[in-house]
């Protein structure tokens, strides 16, 4: 009987150290070796691994920190996992020279160049890899992330300098400005200049800085010229923030209007200008919910996009 009793325990001590930490988690991808390479490397994106075996004390401690962690870094970090306990995914690990549990490795991009198609960035080679070497508490490993995004944001201090960059000779790319209050660029509008590298260039302007003389809005056409005078009206002291997109080609302007700033809502409103790749509702997207999922179909995120706009991030 205890002979028994000590044969089935092994069976299960078995399954357990086979099992996923985070199989069917709708934030964090679990990799294999046919999985890496696409999810890790092949996007503009920064991506937080961690290199686990489930018997390891440690990371089980650390299970409830990196699920929190990957819904906190939503949309503009990926989280990912590969279990290293598993015979398939051993050499993988051994690439990356992980010899203890858990190791926490974040993989950074190599500068996009703008001059390029998404296709030839693709083949400027793998994103570089660093390990994680700070508190495995929730705060700093999310800012350490967070750190590591690339940014393709640019901050414009004069009004002068807006109206020359709205003015100048016409490319092919759209120009998103973000009128905001706030000194910081945000993190999430920070990843929607990632997800449209290429297509449209992300600038943000401070409310306070439309105080600038109106004779600089000369070089502008009417319909560009009214809304600035607008914006000096209304903006000035606002709070709130006002995206817009300026189609230097056709002369024409897109404002924002809807009432959440949720990442969702913005990239309906930037997909009727441009198209993406990566970010929310695109075939890459699809794809990244087919393996949380660990099926063939792809995870419904209806429901989490509902929720995300009725819980909207914080102001841009």
């Amino acid at each position: 009987m205890k002979f028994l009793q000590l044969c089935l325990a092994l069976v299960g001590l078995q399954y357990v150290t086979a099992q996923n930490f985070y199989d069917k988690n709708a934030d964090i991808a679990e990799l294999t070796p046919k999985t890496f390479d696409k999810v890790v490397h092949r996007t503009n994106y920064t991506t937080l691994v961690e290199f686990y075996a489930p018997w390891c004390g440690y990371c089980q401690q650390l299970k409830g920190i990196m699920k929190k962690a990957a819904k906190n870094l939503d949309g503009i970090v990926q989280v990912a996992s590969v279990n290293c306990d598993e015979a398939k995914n051993k050499q993988l690990c051994a690439q990356y020279r992980v010899e203890g549990f858990p190791t926490l490795m974040v993989f950074r991009p190599p500068k996009f160049d703008l001059n390029k198609s998404p296709e030839d960035r693709i083949r400027l080679g793998n994103h570089a890899s660093e390990v994680y070497k700070g508190e495995r508490k929730l705060r700093p490993l999310v800012d350490f992330c967070v750190s590591r995004v690339k940014n393709y944001v640019n901050r414009i201090q004069r009004l002068e300098k807006l109206v020359d960059t709205l003015s100048a000779k016409p490319n092919s790319r759209l120009k998103a400005v973000l009128f905001s209050q706030k000194e910081k660029i945000s993190p999430m509008y920070k990843s929607l200049a990632l997800d449209w590298l290429g297509a449209i260039d992300f600038h943000v302007f401070l409310n306070s800085k439309l105080r600038d003389s109106a004779d600089h809005l000369k070089k502008l056409p009417n319909d560009t010229k009214d809304l600035f005078l607008t914006l000096q009206e209304t903006q000035v002291e606002s709070e709130l923030s006002k995206l817009v997109i300026f189609d230097t080609e056709t002369q024409k302007h897109y404002v924002y209007d809807g009432s959440s700033f949720d990442k969702a809502s913005l990239w309906r409103f930037l997909s009727q200008w441009a198209q993406s790749r990566e970010g929310p509702f695109t075939k890459r997207q699809a794809y990244l919910d087919g393996v949380k999922s660990n099926s063939k179909k792809v995870r419904n995120k209806n429901k989490k996009n509902k929720a995300a706009e009725e819980n909207p991030h914080d102001e841009l």
